[in-house]
This record gives C-alpha cells, structure tokens and sequence, in this order.
C-alpha cells in the first residue's frame, strides 16, 4: 500500500527514514506481533500483503504488493525536479490458501518500486462468482498512459488477469479533487447493485465500476484533513490528503468508507465516514481514529475497521496496529492491539477474523493471522476492552427458523469424501465400477465442495469433475421446497418437442470458473470452484436437491464419472448417508425424485422418463426408495 508518495510529499529524507524503520520494526513484528494477543499465524512469507478475501465456504484468498522487477522506468519529482527510477515487474500475486495454510499462486500482476515506495495488487472481491482485483498506481508525473494492468481493476484468472475497467484515464481527464493527477484504486467492495465500488486512495475519490461495460462513475470526492504541516501536492494548504482506502455497505446497505490521512499520519485524524451514492454526500461517521486501512462489515453487522499503527514525532511505534469495532453509535472499541502493520481483515461465517500482517515491512514477512470468535456471532471477542453487544436482531428475522443459505449447512469436503468413498466401494451400483467425483453447492448455486473417490484426480474421468458441478447446480436450481427434481427427470422433457425444450442451454457452464486454478487442486478442500458459481444445466441422472430433517431446502450434490444410470444410484446413496434427503415431493411413481424409466418408442409415459443404460441399474434404481428410504417428513 503506498501510505506517502515522495512524489506528493516533498518530504524524500523524512520518508525515506520512516521507512527504513517500518523495515526493521516488521522484521522483528513478524516473528513477535501475535504472541500474547490470541492470534494464529495461518500463513507466512508474504511480500507486503495488502487485501485479505473469505468467502462464504471459508475459502481464503491473500494479494501483495510484490517486490517490483528487474525492468526500469523513471520519471521526474515535480517538487525536486529529481528523477526517479522505478523498478516494475510481475511479482504482485493473488493466492489462495487452504485451510491447513497451504499456499496456491492463482495470478501475477504488475508491481512497482520506486524509491521506497511499493505499489502492486490491492484488495480483491467476488462479483457472480468472478474473483476481480485492484491494481497498481499510477501518476501523471510518470507518463501520459500508465503500464497495462496498473491503476485498473482486473479481473483474476489462473495464470493471467484481464484488465476490466482502467481508473488512470478518468482521473487523468477530470482529476476531481484539483490536486495532484494520480490513481490509485485500493480498497473494493460489491454493492447491492452489482457494482464494484472502489476507494481510489491517490485521487481521493470514491468510483464506481461496471465490471460488464468498464465504465467508471464518480460516486464521491474526498476533502484534505487538517494538518499542522503544509502540504505541497495541495498548493501549501494545511491540510493531509484523506486518502480512502476501505470501503464497505454496513447491514442496512448504508455505504462507509474508510480514511487514512496523508503525512504526518496525526494519531486521531482518521475516520470513517458515510456516503450518499445517489448524490455523492459525504458525512462523518465515527471520528478520532488512526491510519485506518481497511474497514468491513462482520457477519454480526458490526464494522470492523484495521488501525495500521501509530506514528508520533519519534517516528512509528512498535507494534501499534489494531483490529477494532464500530458500533452502530460511531463510538469504536479495539478487539486486538499489538499489530506489526496489519493492513487487511475479512471474516468466516463463524466471526472468526483473518488478519494480514506487515503490510509495510521486509519482503517476506507478510502474514495471515487468524482469530477466532473475533465478532459477536460466536462467543466474546477476544481482547482487554469490553465491548458492547451487537445490536439485536429484528424481531422479524428471530421468527425465521429455516437457516440461512450457505455452505455452512452443508457437509465439509472430508464428510463428502468418505460417504462418496463408501458408496462407490459398496455393492449393487450398476454401471462401470468407475470412480467418481461429487460436488456441493448451496441453495445460491456457490460450490461448496468437490471430491472423488480414488486415490488419484485421474483415478476418475476428468471431464465428470465439471459434469458432477452441472448436475448438483441443475438440482438445486430446478427444485423448490415442495418439490424435487433430479436431473434425470429433466431428460424427456427438453427433448425436441418437450414442455421444457432448450432448458439445457439455459444457464451456461461458466468456464472461467470451471478451468480456474490449479489442476493439482481439483477435487481437495481447496478446488478452485470452491466458494465461485459455476452454472451449467445437466438433464441426465446424478444430480439431486438436498432437503434437512426440517424439510429446508439447501442447495444439490452431483456425481458423475459412471453410467448415468450409476451416477444417480450413486447419488442417492450419498445424499441418504449424509441426511439430506428429506424430499418433500416429487414427480417419480413413489412420490420423489427417484429416476425414471419409461420411455417406449422414444416416449416417456410420464413425460420425466430417462433412457435406461443397460447394466443392471433400473433394478437397483427401482429399488431404491425401499433400500435407501427418502426421509420424507410427516
């Protein structure tokens, strides 16, 4: 995160000493900073990491600054008249870690070191199941048209990024603030609208971005904080550059952003304020606060903002970053002190806090701190100051029995494993005796889980790890509380002529979701799909909707990798052994969504017939709601 500019501050020698010292501070934080305050280092090794990203199914992705590269550029300080050369390269990275800490490199992008200032990949957020990052700064010091993929937001991809939308030519056309002509594009969060909203941290504005057009709209500008030194990028006001660099909807969509005030970095002149989206006011929330980074909202509807520490005349103190809380009356309590530079912090369902550590600090000593039952959902909040309660729930939501949706309802990748495991090494499935793969997905269509049941990924065909997505998405989104559709149900009637023809082209298969990451990955508790929508339609036997004991519907599992016939045989027997088969109804002869098998002369008597495959599965399938009983509530 660029915190000062040599470029803006006129203050070369100041900085340059400050920084040195945040170098040998996060040498020594990185090893020191979560003894003592509850905290566990998850990860490690990080270049300066910036943005932290959980998604609902506690996947955990991490982007740095980088360490810039061996290629150079220069550019001439406006306040020195010095020239200043820039190492750039692609050692930005976005990574995604698995549970036990595990570390996958996803995509490089642009980072940049000039002087020393180092600048890279942003923060990161997830928009229709596309991972989406900010990137890079860029000044009209340094060039008319920045590097590619610098001051932009980019859409993430395995082994590459695709620029989305560039921040640099609107400002360098409008520069809204009058000040210094610079893009930054740092903090970034999804809005009810299904816009990215974006705090650009060197125009002092807040955008908003079309991901589908790239179109960037002005939402907010900024004004200086008051400052007792005068600051040459506005002119000698005394004033500070607000510097957004968080930004978040609070529970009642009310839209926040968070301010770190330019040098001298005054403890007490950050805040957070509110903003008006239809109009772009800007109002003052909670006041009095210090070098604020990041700022969230937690699974508790409570914001979360991230202290980055604590400078004085003397330089930075020691450990002085802090995690705190916000209450709905702007008054902020701190959850976890003793910090070395944290710059990032996202959530689990369960408030458990993930927490990236020196972000300004030595290459290398970046990490990723979590700490458990850090919001009000579960347990107290860890730390020395009490804290207020968050604010109740709405008497409306308390009536609410039926769970939220969610991966956290449905069983873990190890619980899948074993059942898949067990069903397919058991007797009586028909088919091949092929392995296969299965897949999870809540009731909004978001993976949840994958797995197979051999040794190996290529102990299964690899294509069905696709198809088990299709089919666990074409249950869930084909069923309804009151009735179960399994995808073999489907196939007569999106046959040429059936009441559903073209269904199957309905909802395409997204492929930047169904080939991201890494192959090696596939089928663990860390596969790319995990926590991303895929899509797809599949109208042969394997999917099927997964009902609890309370008859909720939660979202489908999919199989695949033998005879389609097997594939639901297969299916069936997984979602009984894991207690999600309380269907409701169905269309089947029994009352559920068992396949069917009556098609004659191409016909099915029933209009939801499926092809038999002719290894022994229609006497096995008919079996099926005698042997492997539905839970059927009643």
């Amino acid at each position: 995160m660029k915190i000062w500019n040599v470029w803006r501050l006129n203050q070369r020698l100041l900085v340059l000493g400050l920084v040195l010292v945040l170098s040998v501070v996060g040498l020594i934080g990185s090893a020191t900073a979560q003894e003592g305050n509850g905290g566990t280092v998850i990860a490690e090794g990080f270049n300066s990491p910036q943005g932290i990203l959980v998604t609902r199914n506690g996947s955990i992705w991490v982007i740095d600054s980088g360490v810039g590269g061996i290629n150079e550029a220069s550019a001439v300080d406006p306040n020195t008249g010095e020239v200043v050369t820039a190492k750039v390269g692609n050692t930005s990275r976005v990574i995604q870690l698995s549970a036990d800490g595990k570390q996958t490199e996803i995509s490089k992008l642009p980072s940049v070191v000039a002087g020393t200032d180092t600048t890279g990949g942003a923060r990161l957020a997830i928009l229709n199941g596309v991972l989406y990052a900010s990137s890079g700064v860029w000044v009209a010091a340094a060039s008319e048209e920045a590097l590619p993929n610098t001051a932009a937001i980019l859409e993430v991809r395995q082994g590459d990024v695709k620029e989305i939308a560039r921040t640099w030519p609107s400002e360098k056309a409008n520069n809204p603030d009058g000040h210094v002509v610079e893009s930054h594009p740092y903090g970034m969060s999804v809005g009810p609208d299904g816009m990215l909203y974006v705090a650009d941290a060197g125009a002092n504005t807040l955008l908003k971005i079309n991901p589908t057009s790239g179109a960037v709209t002005l939402v907010a500008v900024f004004d200086g904080i008051p400052s007792p030194i005068p600051n040459p990028g506005r002119g000698g006001a005394l004033e500070s550059d607000p510097v957004p660099t968080g930004v978040t909807f609070g529970a009642d969509g009310t839209l926040y952003v968070s301010l770190l005030p330019g040098f001298p970095f005054l403890p007490g002149a950050a805040k957070v304020v509110a903003v008006n989206p239809a109009n772009g006011e800007v109002s003052d929330f909670a006041t009095g606060l210090t070098m604020l980074t990041d700022l969230r909202t937690g699974p508790d509807g409570a914001l979360y903002a991230v202290q980055l520490g604590v400078f004085t005349d003397q330089g930075p103190v020691p450990d002085s970053g802090a995690i705190l809380r916000i209450g709905q009356d702007a008054t902020s309590v701190v959850l976890v002190d003793g910090l070395s530079f944290p710059s990032s912090i996202d959530f689990d369902a369960n408030g458990n806090g993930y927490v990236t550590i020196n972000g300004v600090g030595a290459p290398g000593s970046g990490q990723v701190v979590r700490f458990d039952k850090l919001t009000a959902v579960e347990g107290e909040p860890i730390g020395e100051v009490e804290t207020p309660a968050a604010p109740p729930a709405p008497a409306a939501a308390e009536e609410v029995e039926e769970p939220e949706n969610g991966c956290a309802n449905l069983p873990a990748h190890d619980s899948l494993t074993e059942v898949l495991a067990a069903v397919v090494e058991g007797a009586d499935n028909g088919g091949f005796g092929f392995h296969m793969w299965a897949t999870l997905v809540d009731r909004d269509g978001v993976v949840c889980a994958v797995t197979f049941s051999g040794a190996e990924r290529g102990d299964q065909w690899p294509g069905s790890r696709i198809i088990s997505g299709q089919k666990a998405n074409t249950a869930n989104a084909f069923s309804l509380p009151a009735l179960a559709l399994s995808t073999g149900n489907l196939y007569s009637a999106v046959q040429p002529g059936g009441s559903l023809f073209g269904l199957q082209e309905s909802n395409p298969v997204d492929t930047s979701v169904a080939y991201f990451g890494s192959a090696k990955n596939f089928g663990t508790e860390n596969d790319p799909m995990i926590g991303l929508r895929l899509g797809g339609v599949n109208v042969f036997g394997g999917g099927l909707a997964l009902y609890d004991v309370e008859g909720n519907l939660l979202g489908g599992v999919g199989v695949s990798g033998d005879s389609s016939c097997t594939d639901h045989i297969i299916a069936w027997k997984v979602r009984d052994a894991l207690g999600l088969d309380n269907v409701p109804g169905g269309v089947s002869a029994t009352g559920d969504d068992n396949i069917v098998f009556d098609i004659e002369d191409g016909t099915s008597a029933s209009g939801w017939g499926q092809p038999t495959c002719g290894l022994g599965e229609v006497e096995i399938a008919a079996d099926l709601p005698v042997s492997f009983p539905a839970g059927v509530n009643e």
